[in-house]
């Protein structure tokens, strides 16, 4: 009896010490709560272009490269690879598995990057591949997807060969577009591949295992399958999108752990505790359009500096005195811009309203803006400012899609339009493409001289995307675009 008992005695300390040492790393089974702005309408890594997709897709998909906390390049699906001219070559990872325990290959990402450069896909960011051989003129119907410099020479050697030096190419290689795709689970699809749960595949970190679109809900476990060095440190991620309660007031309470939010409500989370993250990577522009003549808009420029608006400004807007917010450039960039001069342009305006008919500026121009609910402020600063010192009347007119009007900086269909354009990530092409600027390698500086020398555009104030974030969470890394967040990195301290 006495050994019986010393026997469970010993057992008991066992089990003790399993739970103390257990409870150490009690972050492993947490639950990690996210909220989406909207809900994703796709979760194909090749035709997804909306934040909340990338987000999910940054956390199911793996490419064969990825970057770590410090934002570097690194190995992800792959083990090592090799360059030799402009032919690189990639060992995949012999323990890269897709969730459902079959092996992720090199014939995956030969699939994936061919559907992306094919036409019939559309995929939205298909042009960050058009670097690698044959890609542009197959996108562009001119070739076919055999010439494209993308082959697997077994299941783990894959070799992608480069038509001309791409400094970003290894970037491109992280995000959604360059991800793999298992050509049998596609066709299998039917037309359904990553529209529902049972048609996504996924090879990182997580797996997704819930996708109720009626209520919408998702949720992402921990993929066991993962090999990699991304090992999630949360047992799951719950993600919804709900508007019973204002997203401010669910994270004060502590009822989500990760949000975007408009970065004007930043200092009033940060005072109740909540943590924010900011990326400056969004750009505010006002456009004249060529109905003016350009010594009227240089006019009309040289009242708009943002000594009439900087105080109207709100959390998470600084003003602009270049295009390129920091993720694309961190020095500023002032070449070119008009300068704010009162009295230059108050003369050079009535010199050109004499030019008119009327001898007065015209009455029915309408200055369209969208609104984001923070900027109409600044709107009016920069008419009342035309309107008291020039006695040039401009009616202000909200839109509530932002599109409409970025489309104007290429477009110019308004007389007037404030707009905000995105940078997605770091891509300086992808943000010039939406200026409408054909990039051709020169200096930003001399891209950006030439672009506001007519006065057409002129950059207002930047924005900050603002994800806002529990106490409770820990080493959320943010990188600008595809997704913003990893979450194999965080740890939840409950």
């Amino acid at each position: 009896m006495k050994n019986l008992h010393k026997i469970l005695a010993f057992c008991l300390i066992i089990v003790v010490i399993f739970t103390l040492f257990s409870g150490c790393d009690s972050t492993k089974d947490a639950y990690i709560y996210l909220e989406l702005t909207q809900p994703p309408i796709t979760l194909d890594p090749q035709t997804a272009s909306d934040d909340n997709e990338l987000i999910i897709i940054k956390n199911i998909y793996e490419g064969l490269l990825r970057k770590n906390s410090e934002g570097k390049i690194v190995n992800g699906a792959c083990e090592s690879y090799t360059k030799k001219g402009l032919t690189y070559t990639f060992n995949i990872r012999e323990d890269a598995k897709w969730h459902n325990g079959e092996d992720l290959t090199a014939f995956d990402f030969v699939f994936g990057i061919k559907r992306a450069v094919n036409p019939e896909t559309k995929a939205p960011f298909a042009s960050r591949l058009f670097s690698i051989k044959n890609a542009k003129e197959i996108y562009n119907g001119t070739k076919n997807l055999d010439s494209l410099g993308v082959k697997a020479l077994d299941k783990k050697t894959l070799v992608i060969e480069l038509s001309y030096k791409d400094d970003n190419f290894l970037n491109v290689l992280t995000t959604s577009v360059a991800m793999p795709c298992n050509e049998k689970f596609f066709n299998q699809s039917d037309g359904k591949y990553g529209l529902f749960k049972d048609y996504v595949f996924s090879n990182s970190s997580y797996k997704l295992t819930k996708w109720n679109k009626e209520s919408f809900g998702i949720r992402l476990y921990r993929n066991e399958e993962y090999n990699g060095k991304f090992y999630s440190q949360n047992a799951a991620v719950f993600i919804s999108c709900r508007t019973d309660k204002p997203v401010i007031e669910r994270l004060k309470e502590s009822s989500i752990d990760i949000a975007f939010v408009n970065c004007a409500y930043s200092s009033e989370l940060n005072n109740s505790g909540v943590k924010t993250a900011q990326i400056e990577n969004i750009c505010w522009f006002l456009t004249l359009g060529n109905n003016f003549s350009q010594n009227m808009r240089k006019s009309l420029s040289m009242l708009v500096g943002s000594e009439i608006y900087a105080n109207n400004l709100k959390d998470g807007f600084s003003p602009a005195n270049s295009i390129f917010p920091s993720v694309i450039s961190d020095s500023p960039i002032v070449d070119g811009k008009t300068l704010y001069n009162l009295e230059s342009g108050k003369k050079l305006f009535l010199q050109e309203v004499s030019k008119t008919d009327k001898n007065k500026f015209p009455e029915d121009i309408i200055l369209y803006y969208y609104d984001d609910g923070n900027i109409k402020s600044v709107v009016t600063d920069i008419v009342g400012h035309w309107q008291n010192n020039l006695s040039a009347f401009v009616n202000i007119e909200s839109v509530s899609d932002s599109q409409l009007l970025a489309d104007e900086i290429v477009n110019q269909k308004y007389p007037m339009a404030i707009f905000p354009i995105v940078a997605d990530n770091s891509n300086t092409y992808e943000y010039l493409k939406k200026l409408g600027i054909d990039y051709k390698g020169e200096s930003l500086s001399e891209i950006q001289s030439k672009f506001l020398k007519s006065n057409n555009i002129i950059p207002i104030a930047f924005q900050n995307t603002t994800i806002a974030y529990s106490p409770a969470i820990t080493n959320l890394i943010t990188q600008a675009g595809d997704g913003y967040v990893d979450l194999s990195f965080i740890v939840k301290d409950e």
